[in-house]
């Protein structure tokens, strides 16, 4: 591993790179200066001659670091091609995990990918990278899943999940992580195929729900059984919703939205989707 850090090594090419001899004194060069003692300090700035620029190519030699090397090498690389510019691959801007998406089936149903059929146990999803996976992937529908639970626990919902297809794929929505929504969104994009939506039973899930490409439907209790919910859901989270949500749930023309949205208005109370887990932990 470098002993110098990457905003120090972006700095030194730049120094060893110039024809020029004056350079800004940012906190890292003028540490580098008074370390190395290499260079000289006037007024703002450092002045490197042509021996001070020799000497910071040696330094980086010995790091590993060619002096040729653009200081935006590192840009947009993932870490193993890092290793091919110098000795730390956290130098590259790149995520080691990019645009990952979370997907599974339903339990006791394969999932058809690249021509194969994968049984997954329960609790058991496949982590990927969603425009590598997207041409390979061979399902009829999506039932995307708002929350992480209900998700990892697909096996344990006590809800009828047969509209959603014969055999769905089963796709997270994601989070603010690496596996993020905009990322399920895209792969739903690709796919083209219809999404059924399992989100929670208040605003923000309807609205998730109505921005889905190819909404097809909402995974619901029965009526009555949603109406019994309701009558003893949560007040408090609705209200705090509704101002961000009312408008574009009153405009919506999804018929799977409106539906929910008039017993959600009438009711004026709201449900997770995680109370329809039924298997403890």
């Amino acid at each position: 591993m470098s002993g110098f850090d990457k905003a120090l090594v972006r700095a030194l090419l730049r120094v060893v790179q110039s024809s020029e001899g004056r350079f800004a004194a940012s906190r890292s060069l003028s540490a580098f200066s008074a370390d190395y003692r290499i260079g000289q300090t006037k007024g703002a700035g450092l002045l490197f001659d042509a021996r001070d620029k020799a000497r910071i190519g040696e330094l980086l030699a010995a790091e590993g670091i060619a002096a040729d090397t653009p200081p935006d090498a590192w840009d947009g690389i993932p870490r193993a091609q890092a290793l091919d510019l110098g000795p730390n691959e956290k130098f590259a801007v790149a995520p080691v995990k990019r645009q990952r998406v979370a997907l599974k089936t339903l339990p006791g149903r394969p999932l058809h990918l690249a021509g194969q059929a994968l049984m997954l146990p329960p609790s058991c999803h496949l982590d990927a990278e969603g425009p590598v996976i997207a041409g390979r992937l061979d399902h009829g529908s999506v039932l995307l899943v708002e929350n992480w639970e209900c998700f990892d626990r697909i096996h344990a919902v006590d809800l009828d999940l047969s509209p959603a297809g014969e055999n769905p794929l089963v796709l997270w929505r994601g989070d603010a992580s690496d596996t993020r929504a905009d990322h399920a969104l895209e792969l739903l994009r690709t796919l083209a195929v219809p999404v059924w939506a399992f989100v929670d039973y208040d605003p923000a899930g309807l609205l998730i729900a109505a921005a889905l490409p190819g909404l097809a439907g909402i995974i619901a209790p029965a009526p009555d059984r949603l109406e019994r919910d309701l009558a003893g859901g949560l007040a408090e989270r609705y209200q705090v919703q509704l101002p961000m949500a009312a408008k574009a749930l009153d405009d919506a023309t999804s018929e799977p939205v409106q539906r929910l949205w008039a017993i959600l208005r009438r009711h004026g109370r709201a449900l997770p989707q995680e109370r329809y887990i039924t298997e403890p932990q």
